[in-house]
């Protein structure tokens, strides 16, 4: 009861003082609404992408950041520049060997590119594929047909990014080299006196034939210029290829190779593979094969004459099944520098051989998921930064 008198003998004021406070609720009601969650996040100038994507050494990261939105893919072309950073690939065969994946070599990372071939339609056919690296294309020269019977054989240039494709018809049966030259298709052989051509958006192939009395052994293109190496000598040239009369016309630059600087044997040529690494026009010589040992040569123009070098400022050269494939600049991620990346007809594995020590390294194919071919084959790389 007395509690109850307290209660009552409170003052008027204090009992209006009482209803005028607001409770808890209704104070936090009244403070300012708290920004969305979105709101805090910092912003990124999409124009800074390219910055990102020059630091991306994984061609499925690459893609994933193209893929993040509209503003990002439109200022993330596929050109040269934005691919400088990403590492070589190999193009190798799976275990049912009419599909090819994309490796990352350093990652040991399979990507989710897959390249199928048509199988043979019966037993009695058969099917005979070569792959050509273009920098980050394949030109994948095809040989079908029916035991006993004319085959057919079939070019087509492929993008590996976007998976566009080109078909030609094959020139001929058993064309060993293929060079992209501006909007054309070169074809040739070794030792042959004809370059065969068509333009990649014509399907007519036509044969220019060199007029002097030389054969090619190797073909480049260096700055916009076409050279050659030619026999009798192994000399350099400059080709220009007239299409108006079908003919190839030879400017000998010199440069002639003999025992030694290139390993001569009687019963087979040397192998020389004219290169490029950073403008400058390059000679491979494969001088030993057990163990290998490899000279490399640069072209002199004011001295007319090959320079041995023992640097390649950092850079690396790639050749696949004897044909070269590109060069990379220095300061690859797990890529040696001033080295050759070779891969021939093996299990998959592939070589390097450093022109600082002389040392020749294998590297044993230990592909993931599935991909371990049951059959030798050899390996093409694939360089995305020559897109």
């Amino acid at each position: 009861m007395a509690a109850a008198n307290h209660r009552r003998s409170r003052s008027p004021q204090a009992n209006r003082t009482q209803r005028r406070s607001p409770p808890a609720n209704r104070r936090r009601s009244r403070s300012p609404a708290s920004p969305p969650a979105t709101a805090s996040l910092p912003y990124f100038p999409p124009e800074l992408i390219p910055e990102v994507a020059r630091r991306l050494t994984s061609l499925q990261d690459f893609f994933a950041l193209r893929a993040a939105c509209r503003a990002y893919r439109a200022h993330l072309p596929l050109t040269s520049s934005n691919l400088a950073s990403q590492a070589p690939l190999l193009f190798v065969p799976f275990e049912d060997t009419e599909s090819h994946a994309l490796f990352h070599p350093t990652l040991r990372r399979i990507h989710r590119f897959r390249f199928h071939r048509t199988p043979p339609a019966s037993d009695d056919e058969y099917t005979v594929t070569d792959f050509h690296s273009l920098g980050c294309r394949l030109a994948i020269y095809e040989i079908r047909g029916l035991v006993g019977q004319p085959s057919r054989c079939n070019l087509s240039i492929v993008d590996l990014f976007t998976g566009e494709q080109t078909f030609r018809s094959s020139p001929t049966k058993g064309m060993s080299r293929i060079l992209l030259y501006g909007d054309l298709v070169l074809t040739w052989n070794y030792f042959d006196r004809a370059i065969r051509y068509c333009h990649l958006a014509a399907a007519d192939w036509n044969v220019a034939s060199i007029i002097e009395p030389y054969k090619l052994h190797g073909l480049i293109c260096v700055n916009g210029v076409l050279y050659a190496l030619v026999t009798p000598g192994y000399i350099l040239a400059v080709i220009e290829l007239s299409e108006n009369q079908n003919s190839v016309e030879l400017a000998l630059l010199g440069g002639n190779l003999d025992s030694s600087t290139v390993h001569m044997h009687e019963e087979c040529p040397p192998q020389l593979h004219l290169a490029e690494c950073c403008g400058e026009l390059i000679l491979i010589s494969t001088m030993e094969f057990d163990p290998r040992v490899y000279h490399v040569f640069k072209w002199k123009f004011g001295d007319a004459k090959w320079e041995r070098i023992t640097s390649l400022g950092g850079c690396t050269l790639f050749l696949a099944d004897d044909r070269f494939v590109g060069c990379l600049g220095p300061h690859h991620k797990d890529i040696r520098g001033d080295s050759i990346y070779i891969t021939e007809l093996t299990d998959g594995d592939w070589y390097e051989y450093s022109l600082d020590d002389g040392s020749f390294n294998r590297f044993v194919a230990e592909y993931p998921g599935g991909a371990v071919p049951k059959d030798r084959c050899t390996p093409v790389w694939v360089l995305p930064s020559m897109y």
